[in-house]
């Protein structure tokens, strides 16, 4: 029984390879009843099911080297990197020059104390020549009042070569200030007699009535005769002192004793 079952396997098996042994003339296929009850076949077969991927195979063999490719654009600049160690000392450089000796704080004090010692002595020659130059014009006729000294040369001139004089003198016209230099001024004059007269360097000649000193500034003290200034016949820009200490105006072309001051 048992060798009966191998022996209808072998059978069927043999009946299938015969049948897959076709004649493709006529597209028919034969039929074996003896090994089975039905069997056809057909020349056209469906197309089955795609099939699972298969597995990735090995990796092949490394091919050779290719050709160097062209130099690519400059990338940007990466950050910078760590600072390297220090270098090697280097030689010691040449011993320069000896620069000159420098000024302590202390010898510059004692340079400015001996520049100030010799100014010192300096004002004081200034001041006694100038004090010696003072008692020259009080000897020869001049008059002190306070810091002023008032001289005349005993010369007669107009108002415009009078300022002249005493500029080039070194001084100026008499501006008498307060009483004490008007009475300074008048006592030169009675050392002339009673009829000399002297310019002062006051005038009005700027703006008409308003009466200035010889610097710009508006008189600040007057001693005008009664009914002084009248600008008489529209002439009389100028000051005179008379011989009593008064104040009169008078025009600018006449003559009149110089008087100057020095400060």
């Amino acid at each position: 029984m048992y060798i009966l079952k191998i022996l209808n396997i072998l059978l069927l098996g043999s009946s299938i390879k015969a049948f897959t042994t076709t004649s493709t003339d006529n597209g028919k296929c034969e039929e074996f009843t003896n090994t089975c009850a039905v069997i056809s076949c057909s020349s056209q077969r469906s197309a089955g099911l795609p099939g699972r991927d298969g597995r990735d195979g090995k990796e092949g063999p490394k091919g050779e080297k290719g050709d160097k490719g062209q130099q690519g654009s400059r990338g940007s600049q990466g950050p910078p990197g760590k600072i390297g160690p220090p270098g090697a000392k280097g030689d010691k450089g040449s011993i320069g020059q000896k620069g000159e000796q420098g000024v302590s704080a202390t010898s510059e004090v004692d340079i400015v104390k001996e520049q100030l010692k010799v100014f010192e002595r300096e004002l004081r020659l200034l001041q006694a020549s100038l004090n010696k130059y003072n008692k020259i014009l009080l000897f020869h006729g001049g008059k002190q009042a306070g810091d002023k000294v008032f001289v005349t040369n005993g010369l007669e001139e107009n108002f415009e070569n009078a300022q002249k004089t005493c500029k080039e003198a070194g001084g100026s016209l008499a501006m008498p200030r307060n009483a004490a230099e008007n009475s300074a001024a008048q006592e030169i004059l009675q050392t002339k007699g009673e009829t000399i007269k002297a310019f002062l360097g006051i005038s009005d000649l700027q703006v008409e009535g308003i009466f200035k000193y010889l610097t710009g500034e508006k008189i600040t003290f007057t001693n005008w005769n009664l009914g002084e200034p009248n600008n008489s016949k529209d002439n009389e820009d100028c000051v005179e002192i008379q011989d009593n200490g008064k104040w009169n105006d008078i025009p600018c072309n006449l003559l009149r004793l110089v008087i100057c001051e020095y400060q």
